[in-house]
């Protein structure tokens, strides 16, 4: 009787412990299931975010910048995507100004306008510029794009309701037109600049400018120019060239400065631009901080 005693003890234990070795192997494949099915679900979650980037600054520079492609009229685009492109850690701005845009048709119908704003710092090679119009609307979240000079960079600043992000492009342009050239020119003495010819001066916001006149077969363009030193470099204004807004329209070659007006007519379309700053805000306290805009890497332009 003993014995069957402990043989029964012995089975017991025995099952006792299979119980419990099955019980922690069930336990760890639960575990391993669970943690794949986060990992998977992350993995799911960075793609629809990587997703949502995408399309956001697709949308986004569509709109700024338009679809041009390598055989446009107006060539490529000088930007090239570059996750790893060197950047200052802040930017930091001390004045703004905001330039309307209109376009006025052949038959007088005025498109709407757009609005740019622009942002320098008189310290810094690089300028900061916001658009604004009907076809950004406002449930694209905020787009503010970075020219860095020094680091011949182009950023672009995103910002939604969940999210900030930001895509880095290397921008050759950057590296033409040696900023010495605007030192060397006493613009007083200057009375013809490259098929420009100077038409007067003139207060535009509280700010003297030089007004040059240029007329060919293709149109007539008059530009207003500041040549005070807080809006930072010419190159920086110009940087805005690209964008699709003032692609075209912007002349080439015009005499240094910031431009403060420009009336542009095309003689084959009959189309006319008229650009004009409209405000001029000193002691701007505008600031970005990098690190609050991770940098995104994916397919470039």
């Amino acid at each position: 009787m003993r014995s069957i005693s402990l043989v029964l003890a012995a089975v017991l234990a025995v099952l006792t412990f299979s119980n419990s070795a099955e019980a922690q192997l069930l336990n760890r494949l639960k575990k391993k299931a669970k943690a794949a099915a986060e990992q998977k679900a992350e993995e799911k979650l960075s793609e629809q975010v990587e997703l949502a980037a995408r399309q956001a600054v697709e949308k986004s520079w569509n709109t700024v910048f338009g679809e041009v492609s390598a055989d446009s009229s107006f060539g490529p685009l000088p930007f090239s995507m570059n996750s790893n492109v060197e950047t200052e850690d802040v930017y930091n701005f001390d004045t703004a100004t905001t330039m309307e845009i209109t376009t006025v048709r052949s038959d007088g119908q005025a498109e709407p306008p757009a609005i740019m704003e622009m942002y320098f710092n008189e310290e810094e090679l690089y300028t900061g510029t916001r658009f604004s119009s009907e076809e950004m609307k406002q449930d694209e979240g905020d787009l503010f794009i970075i020219y860095d000079l020094k680091h011949s960079a182009m950023v672009m600043l995103m910002e939604n309701k969940n999210d900030k992000f930001s895509f880095a492009y290397d921008w050759e342009q950057s590296l033409e037109n040696p900023l010495s050239e605007e030192e060397e020119i006493n613009w007083e003495e200057v009375e013809e600049w490259q098929g420009y010819t100077k038409i007067g001066t003139k207060n535009i916001q509280g700010f003297e400018c030089d007004g040059y006149r240029s007329e060919n077969s293709e149109g007539v363009v008059e530009v207003w120019v500041s040549r005070d030193d807080f809006f930072g470099s010419h190159h920086l204004f110009k940087a805005n060239a690209n964008t699709r807004k003032m692609r075209g329209t912007l002349p080439e070659n015009y005499p240094y400065g910031t431009m403060m007006e420009m009336i542009s007519e095309d003689r084959a379309s009959g189309d006319k631009t008229i650009m004009k700053v409209i405000d001029v805000r000193k002691n701007v306290d505008t600031r970005y901080a990098m690190a609050d805009y991770p940098i995104m890497s994916m397919g470039g332009h």
